[in-house]
């Protein structure tokens, strides 16, 4: 581990909380991360090298020409707060290790939190769902420790009862608790057509939270007006993606099978976002939501094989 990450400084730490962010979808855990980091005015404490857990996977091409592979950056920072117990320890990766190194990577990053004496241990991942992209996200928090539970109770989070986070966002606070640290991943919620396009109305929820739980003010107007910015060059795209929608609904209007006649669009519609978010969430009550539905208008044979797959799914099944 001491090879791995290299401190330019070993500065003391008040109580420190541990927040740390890698690329995933919509970019919103770096985005939310990067920018609480920029506002606090975090100083540069480290980096980690390369080594085992990176390597390239593609090329960047620039000008017409392919550049020579870079390494990655993934950094340490800290915050002193003058106003809170807390200091805030944080830590930005560029990129997410090999497959199979993820789990030791991440041991050895929260080993080296553990020497500033981090105890509380965030991170920031994506929602993918079915909501209008000009609507208010959603967040969810999954703990890793019943008392967290509980403390979220009083902030405006939604929970997730089953499912799976994947990449680092998830996977540290699962090795942090094996490790003795309390720790949570806010989910900002995001379009399912965003997953490749920056989502920062997301980052700007999980701040929301974020913040509180850290006890630090930000200034956020940066940030909306690049949300506002952002929704304006996803909206064509919103409507382009309705129209085809609208277009592919039409053309195989003369084809729909007798028995879907009898059901409405609308119920078509409803049992998808019930598929989905019972594929998001895993939770009981969400297939129990879906089954009562589908029992409702006759389709439960129908749709059989794919609601069995959600269970097979959920104990990890492909």
């Amino acid at each position: 581990m001491g090879e791995l990450v290299k401190f330019l400084k070993r500065p003391k730490l008040k109580n420190p909380y541990f927040v740390a962010a890698w690329p995933g979808m919509g970019n919103v855990a770096v985005l939310a991360v990067d920018y609480l980091r920029n506002q606090l005015g975090a100083k540069l404490l480290g980096k980690v090298e390369p080594g085992e857990f990176f390597a390239p996977t593609g090329a960047v091409v620039q000008k017409q020409m392919i550049k020579p592979p870079e390494p990655p950056a993934n950094h340490f920072f800290y915050h002193r707060s003058s106003h809170s117990d807390h200091d805030i320890l944080f830590f930005l990766g560029s990129v997410q290790p090999i497959p199979h190194k993820e789990y030791a990577f991440a041991v050895d990053i929260l080993k080296a939190a553990k020497m500033f004496g981090v105890t509380s241990v965030y991170t920031a991942a994506a929602a993918p769902s079915d909501m209008h992209f000009k609507d208010t996200p959603r967040v969810f928090a999954v703990p890793n420790h019943p008392d967290i539970l509980k403390m979220m109770a009083e902030y405006k989070v939604h929970f997730m009862g089953e499912g799976n986070i994947a990449g680092l966002n998830g996977l540290l606070i699962g090795v942090a608790a094996e490790m003795g640290m309390k720790g949570v991943c806010l989910l900002g919620e995001i379009p399912f057509f965003t997953a490749q396009i920056e989502f920062p109305k997301a980052s700007l929820r999980i701040l929301d939270v974020l913040t509180k739980f850290l006890g630090v003010k930000i200034d956020t107007v940066d940030l909306e007006l690049y949300a506002n910015q952002k929704e304006k060059e996803i909206e064509p795209l919103a409507a382009l993606l309705t129209k085809e929608q609208q277009e592919s609904d039409a053309s195989h209007g003369e084809i729909v099978p007798e028995h879907e006649e009898k059901v409405p669009r609308s119920v078509r519609l409803k049992i998808e976002k019930l598929f989905r978010q019972a594929e998001f969430d895993r939770a009981y009550k969400s297939k129990m939501r879906l089954k009562e539905e589908l029992d409702k208008w006759g389709l439960f044979d129908e749709y059989l094989d794919r609601f069995l797959d959600l269970f097979k799914k959920a104990h990890g099944e492909s």
